[in-house]
C-alpha cells in the first residue's frame, strides 16, 4: 500500500506530534502529546516506539496501546519532573488488506471510500455530554470546552478504554490518520474538496497540512496517509463501523452510529411482533352451530322407561 506522512510544528514552541511507519509489520501511528516543553513530544515519541516494540513481540493492537500507557507512567515515576505529560494515539495494524485500528483521546481516523467517514469516535467531554443527552450534535463544535479530552496515555489510571475498529483497505481507498490541529483547522468539507481532486497521496497530504498552516493552526499539526493498491478477495472484506459520515457537497457531518443504532431497534421490535401471539377473534359467523342430536343411550331410555312404568302398574294392580 502507499503511504506518506506531513507533520509541522504550527505556531508552538516545538512540536510535542509524533508518527511511525513500519513498513514490515504493517503499523502506522499517530500520537499527539499533551504536557508542553519536553513533555508532551517524550510522550508521544514513548507512545509510538513502546507499540512497535510490542507489536513485534506479538502482542495484540489494543494490549500494546495498553502497555505504553503503564511504559510512560513508569517514566513519570523514574522523572517527577515530567509530571504532566500524556498523548493521545490512534494506531492501524494491517494483515494483508484488513486492518485494526485502536484509539485513546481524540486523534482520528477518517476512511476515503468516495465518501468521507470518520471511524474513531474522540474519547473528549463533549462526545460524554452528547452521549448521555446533555448537548445536541450541533452543539459540540461550538462548545467552550470540545478541546477536553477524557482520556490520554499518561494520565493516573491503571487501564485505558481503549477502543477498536477493524475494516479492509480496498483499491484507491484512503485512510487517514490526523491529530486535531489539523482536522480542526482543515475542515471535513476541504478534505473532501482535496480528495476529490485525486492527487498523488503525497501532494494531498503536503497540501492538506499547508493549508492549516495558512489558515492559521496554532496547534500542532500532524497527517498520515494510507492507500489501498489492491482490492481483498470478495469474501473477506470487512467493513468498519462508521461513527459519522460527511456530505459530499456540504461537508456536514450526519451521526450514522447512531442511526445505525436507531435501525437496529426497529428491527427487533419487527421481530418482537413477528413472535407475538395476539389473542385471536372470536365471531359470530366463524362459530359453527351445530344441532343438538340425541345419543343412543338416550334413545334406549325413553323407549324402556315407558315399558318399565306400564309393567309396574299392571303389577301393583
Amino acid at each position: 500500500m502507499n503511504h506518506y506522512a506531513e507533520s509541522h510544528i504550527g505556531q508552538r514552541e516545538n512540536n510535542e506530534d509524533s508518527y511511525l511507519i513500519d513498513e514490515e509489520l504493517g503499523l502506522f501511528i499517530v500520537a499527539d502529546g499533551v504536557g508542553g516543553l519536553d513533555k508532551g513530544e517524550v510522550a508521544s515519541k514513548i507512545t509510538c516506539e513502546e507499540i512497535q516494540k510490542q507489536i513485534r513481540k506479538g502482542t495484540s493492537l489494543v494490549d500494546s496501546v495498553q502497555r505504553a500507557h503503564k511504559k510512560i507512567l513508569e517514566e513519570l515515576q523514574i522523572n517527577p519532573q515530567k509530571q504532566g505529560m500524556a498523548s493521545t494515539v490512534v494506531a492501524v495494524l494491517f494483515k494483508g488488506n484488513n486492518y485494526e485500528v485502536a484509539w485513546v483521546g481524540d486523534s482520528r481516523v477518517y476512511l476515503w471510500d468516495g465518501e468521507l467517514k470518520q471511524i474513531t469516535r474522540d474519547h473528549s467531554y463533549v462526545e460524554l455530554l452528547l452521549e448521555n443527552g446533555h448537548i445536541n450534535f450541533e452543539d459540540m463544535s461550538t462548545h467552550p470546552d470540545k478541546n477536553i479530552i477524557s482520556q490520554a496515555l499518561g494520565v493516573e489510571k491503571d487501564i485505558l478504554d481503549v477502543a477498536l475498529n477493524k475494516g479492509s483497505l480496498e483499491k484507491d481507498q484512503i485512510l487517514l490518520l490526523a491529530t486535531d490541529g489539523l482536522y480542526e483547522i482543515f475542515k471535513e468539507k476541504v478534505m473532501i474538496k482535496g480528495l476529490k481532486k485525486n492527487l498523488s497521496l503525497e501532494k494531498f497530504t503536503k497540501e492538506a497540512v499547508a493549508s492549516a498552516v495558512e489558515l492559521d493552526g496554532k496547534d500542532n499539526i500532524t497527517l498520515l496517509t494510507i492507500q489501498g493498491m489492491v482490492n481483498s478477495s470478495h469474501n473477506n472484506i470487512i467493513k468498519a463501523k462508521v461513527i459519522r459520515k460527511f456530505d459530499t457537497e456540504t461537508g456536514d457531518a450526519i451521526e450514522v452510529a447512531k442511526q445505525q443504532l436507531d435501525e437496529e431497534a426497529t428491527v427487533q421490535i419487527e421481530k418482537l411482533k413477528v413472535k407475538a401471539i395476539e389473542p385471536k377473534k372470536l365471531e359470530v359467523e366463524n362459530i359453527a352451530i351445530k344441532e343438538a342430536k340425541p345419543s343412543i343411550m338416550e334413545l334406549t331410555f325413553f323407549i324402556i322407561a315407558p315399558i318399565l312404568v306400564l309393567i309396574l302398574i299392571t303389577y301393583m294392580m
